[in-house]
């Protein structure tokens, strides 16, 4: 899965020397009761690397997990808006570069081992992959927050 790693970390660079001078006051506006701060879409991100950093560890462990799925409602409990952007999106940065790390040591052999969810079996190649896509999507909603409040 080098691809996938070089693919993170390219990622990973751009986005953080884009927005890594954002000022916490900027970062930190919710344009509407129902939308995330760009603090809180870091932390989505933040909670979907920690998920996934399970999945991929564990996954080359044994073949196949029964692991929990992820809630919305985590954005709440860590309250990412009262916690300092600097350190949302250093935290952010530094676990995605792990997860590339990881993702680009993956043997062959546990890249079919699979996390069953919801009565489906996803395989570990598919949720490096998707992980990437999941990230894109929430990167391209960034831009727009960043619109939004500047």
């Amino acid at each position: 899965m080098k691809n996938e790693q070089l693919s993170l970390e390219s990622i990973v660079k751009e986005i953080y020397s884009e927005y890594a001078q954002t000022d916490e006051a900027t970062a930190s506006i919710n344009p509407s009761p129902d939308s995330w701060s760009i603090k809180e879409i870091f932390g989505h991100l933040i909670d979907s690397a920690a998920n996934n950093y399970q999945r991929f560890v564990r996954l080359q462990e044994v073949a196949n997990l029964d692991f929990p799925g992820y809630d919305y409602n985590w954005i709440k409990i860590v309250r990412y808006n009262d916690y300092p952007f600097e350190r949302v999106i250093s935290l952010w940065k530094e676990y995605n570069l792990l997860l590339a790390h990881i993702a680009g040591g993956i043997e062959k052999t546990s890249l079919t081992h699979f996390w069953k969810i919801d009565g489906k079996e996803l395989s570990l190649e598919f949720l490096v992959k998707d992980y990437l896509a999941h990230m894109k999507i929430h990167l391209e909603q960034l831009k727009i927050r960043l619109a939004e409040v500047i």
